[in-house]
C-alpha cells in the first residue's frame, strides 16, 4: 500500500503483486493525506482480496531466509506475535511520552479496562502475521478509538496501534500465540553498523531483521547509504522476479 507512489525498479505486470492506493482503503477521503502509520494500519485489512491469514511489513522489515507458515501460524490458523523485551512503562501517558510509547499505553489502557490484565512489552519489528477476522473485532470493540486514529492525518498522543493490539486481543481471546523468531534489529545511523551487517552476513540463520534509522543527526548520510547499498547487494544478490 502506498500514497500513489510505485517505485521505477518495480515490475507490476506480474499477477502475484499488487500495488494498492490508499484512497481506496480510507473511508473517509478527508483524512488524506495521512503520514501516521497508526492510521495507514487501522485500515489494512480493508485491502481488496485480502486473505483471512496475511503477514504485514513494515519497509524496513526484511525476509532472511526461506521460511515455512508455521513460523506465523499455528496449525489451527491462529496467528503467532513476537513479544519483545522492551517497555513503553507500566506508568500512565506522558507528555514527554515518543508516539509509539504513547500508543502502547493506550493500548494497555484499553486492555486493562477489558480484561483485567496491564500489558507493558512492545513487539519485535518483523512480520506481524495477522487475521482480518481479529482486527474486525478489535474495530468493533474500540470503534471510537480507531476511528479517532484513522482521521488523524499525523502522529498523535491519543492514537491506538491496532496492530498490536490486535496480538494483545488475540491473546487473550485464545485466538493468537507467542511464537519465536530468529531476528535482528539493526540502528542503520550507528557508528558500528559495518560490523552489524557482517553479522547478519556471516550468521545466515536469520529468519527476519529490521534496518532501522531512528537517529540521524550527525550520520555521514553517503557514507550510511552507501554501507546499506553494498550490504543489501550482498545479502539478497540475485534479483527479485518483481525488479525490472
Amino acid at each position: 500500500m502506498t500514497d500513489d507512489q510505485v517505485p521505477d525498479w518495480l515490475d507490476t505486470s506480474s499477477g502475484r503483486i499488487t500495488v494498492v492506493s490508499h484512497k481506496e482503503l480510507f473511508p473517509d477521503s478527508s483524512a488524506l493525506p495521512t503520514f501516521n502509520s497508526h492510521a495507514i494500519e487501522t485500515v489494512l485489512h480493508r485491502i481488496p482480496g485480502l486473505s483471512e491469514h496475511f503477514l504485514y511489513m513494515n519497509d524496513d522489515v526484511f525476509i532472511g531466509r526461506p521460511i515455512a507458515p508455521d513460523l506465523f501460524f499455528s496449525s489451527v490458523g491462529g496467528p503467532k506475535f513476537f513479544r519483545s523485551t522492551a517497555l513503553f512503562g507500566a506508568g500512565p501517558r506522558t507528555v514527554d511520552d515518543a508516539p509509539v510509547d504513547a500508543a502502547g499505553k493506550n493500548n494497555r489502557d484499553l486492555l486493562a479496562e477489558e480484561f483485567g490484565v496491564a500489558v507493558t512489552n512492545k513487539f519485535k519489528h518483523t512480520p506481524h502475521a495477522l487475521r482480518k477476522s481479529v482486527i474486525e473485532q478489535v474495530e468493533k470493540r474500540w470503534s471510537a478509538e480507531v476511528e479517532r486514529t484513522r482521521v488523524s492525518s499525523f502522529r498523535d498522543p491519543d492514537d491506538i496501534a491496532i496492530i498490536s493490539l490486535s496480538h494483545y486481543f488475540g491473546f487473550f481471546t485464545e485466538q493468537a500465540t507467542a511464537g519465536n523468531i530468529r531476528y535482528e534489529y539493526v540502528n542503520i545511523a550507528l557508528a558500528n553498523v559495518r560490523q552489524r551487517y557482517r553479522k547478519l552476513l556471516t550468521q545466515d540463520s536469520w529468519d527476519a531483521f529490521c534496518l532501522n534509522d531512528t537517529d540521524n543527526e550527525g550520520v555521514d548520510m553517503v557514507r550510511q547509504e552507501r554501507l546499506l547499498s553494498d550490504f543489501l547487494q550482498a545479502y539478497f544478490p540475485v534479483k527479485s522476479p518483481f525488479e525490472k
